[in-house]
């Protein structure tokens, strides 16, 4: 079992290692520009979103997660994050048309330079790995679970680095977590 741990590991820092601190910083001054920050992604990709979503409402951001039924109609002056490792995902590819015609600001996150979302919406960050469409051989992991995994560790990077800025960040996030559960 360990042996697994250590190829995951490997294979999550060789791809984490392509992101760019320009990207990461380019990715924090739109989330800081951004009145509203609303997330789209379906499945695993989709959940690292949410996780992504409930980390910025807790340092004080304001965010929602698409498909939800609290999720507010995007305006101009909101931020919306999309990933689709494919960059097929029918619902993904239909928010970033939406946020276009509202001229909302758009993150994309794929690993398909070739995919309908790479046309509509140029990647800010590439995550080069195979996906259920297309199986490279830089992983050994099934499906998806390389992106996923890069798409968690790149968020949680931005939410640190954001956290950093704020010495107090930690007792701020903690004040906002849930207390009903």
């Amino acid at each position: 079992m360990i042996m697994e741990i250590k190829d995951i590991i490997k294979e999550i820092s060789n791809v984490t290692n392509m992101v760019t601190d320009e990207q990461l910083k380019l990715f924090i001054k739109k989330i800081n520009e951004a009145k509203r920050i609303i997330v789209c992604g379906t499945g695993r990709s989709g959940l690292m979103l949410k996780s992504f979503a409930m980390r910025l409402m807790q340092m004080g951001y304001i965010s929602y997660v698409v498909g939800e039924t609290i999720t507010p109609a995007l305006k101009e002056g909101d931020l919306l994050i999309v990933a689709s490792a494919s960059g097929e995902t029918n619902n993904v590819c239909q928010a970033v048309k939406s946020a276009q015609k509202e001229n909302v600001e758009v993150i994309a996150i794929t690993a398909n330079e070739q995919s309908t979302l790479y046309k509509l919406q140029q990647a800010l960050i590439t995550i080069k790995v195979s996906t259920k469409f297309n199986t490279v051989n830089i992983t050994k992991q099934p499906l998806g679970s390389l992106f996923e995994q890069a798409l968690l560790i790149i968020f949680d990077a931005i939410i640190l680095k954001i956290a950093k800025e704020n010495e107090n960040m930690n007792s701020v996030m903690a004040m906002r977590h849930a207390n009903v559960e």
